[in-house]
This record gives structure tokens, sequence and C-alpha cells, in this order.
């Protein structure tokens, strides 16, 4: 795909072997990298798709999972950004394209913008969507669930409340370091847009 070589071209032209060494280790060695800051990867990412625009929906997911099967994580950071920038190719059956990528080469950089960027974003254009969100709550992959907790951040007052309680509530007996974060932060959140609900709901699951 001539988008794809583009940005392996100007990637690797662009990278700094001494930096990429500090990202990779701050990625506790799980993924490679070109050594990019993300200011200079999203300059050589914006020619390159002026250069090579992607036209239609198929092309869009195929492209987004080509970035998303190579090492370096500059290609999944491209990869989840195009969503974005191709927002208006988006339909229904995307979420599950979403679900893909929050599944593959997993940790939270990607996770947690794909959460509220993207599947997010397409909930909000298709409500009918959110009920898929009390599967994913359930879900037996960590990331799925992260992502079902915190997929309302930016929705402000049009937080659907009792789906955000029912979750936190459903999963704060687990231990695991990322699903609390994301209930402290998805309650924060709302907080600034009501804080006496949130307030109500942790005065009334203290342990």
């Amino acid at each position: 795909m001539s988008l794809i070589n583009a940005l392996h071209k100007a990637f690797q032209a662009g990278g700094k072997p001494a930096r990429a060494a500090g990202q990779k280790k701050y990625l506790r060695n799980q993924f490679e990298c070109f050594g990019l800051t993300s200011p200079e990867r999203r300059a050589l990412q914006k020619v390159a798709v002026q250069q090579h625009p992607i036209s239609d929906y198929q092309s869009l997911v195929d492209t987004v999972h080509e970035l998303w099967k190579k090492e370096e994580r500059d290609f999944h950071y491209a990869g989840m950004e195009l969503w974005g920038t191709y927002e208006k190719l988006w339909t229904t059956d995307t979420l599950q394209e979403f679900r893909r990528c929050i599944t593959t080469h997993s940790w939270w950089d990607t996770v947690d913008h794909l959460a509220s960027n993207c599947v997010g974003k397409l909930i909000q254009k298709h409500p009918e969507l959110q009920k898929e969100m009390n599967e994913w709550i359930q879900d037996d992959h960590l990331w799925i669930r992260r992502t079902a907790i915190i997929h309302q951040l930016k929705y402000k007052a049009n937080t659907n409340e009792e789906m955000l309680f029912r979750f936190c509530k459903s999963t704060m007996e687990e231990e695991d370091f990322f699903i609390r974060k994301a209930i402290g932060w998805a309650l924060r959140e709302y907080s600034k847009t009501s804080n006496k609900p949130v307030k109500e709901f942790i005065e009334s699951n203290k342990e």
C-alpha cells in the first residue's frame, strides 16, 4: 500500500535511534520504536496522507490493520489517528474494527485513545451501539472492559449515568491497576459535570 510505504520511509528517515531506546523502555520493551516525537510523527503522517489519501471505507480498514501488524509502535499510533482523520467513513460495523485494534498490541497508550476518541465518538453518532458496552464490560479481555468504563469520558452532560455507575460498581472489586485507574478516571471526569451524583455513588460504595 502506497500510504504505508510512504509512512515507513518517512518514519525510518526521521527517526532517532537514541530516542527510540528510551521510548521502547517506557513501553516496557513491548514494541519497537523509530524514535520520533508525537509532533514529528504527525507532521510526517500529514504529508503522507495528503500524498496518498484514502478514498473508501474498506481501504481505511485494510490500511489501519496493516499498520497494526507492524512491530513499531509509531505505526500503531498512525493507524489509530487515521481512524479519526477519516471519521466520515465510519459505519456501525466500525465498532468491531475498533475492537480488533484494542485487542491487538494492547497497551494503555493506544487503548485510551481508541476508547474515547473512536468508540465513544462512534456511539455518539450511533447511540444504538451503546448497548454493546453491556457485553464489553463483561468481556474476558482487560482492555475491552477498560474501554467500556472510559468510553464516555468526553460525554459530559450526555453521559449515561446509570451505565457509568453500574460499570464502575461491577468492576470495583477487580485488583487490576488499569481497571481501578479507569474507574477513578471515569468518575473524576463525570464529577466535573455532575459532582453530587458521583459523591453519592462513592459514599454508598465505600468498603
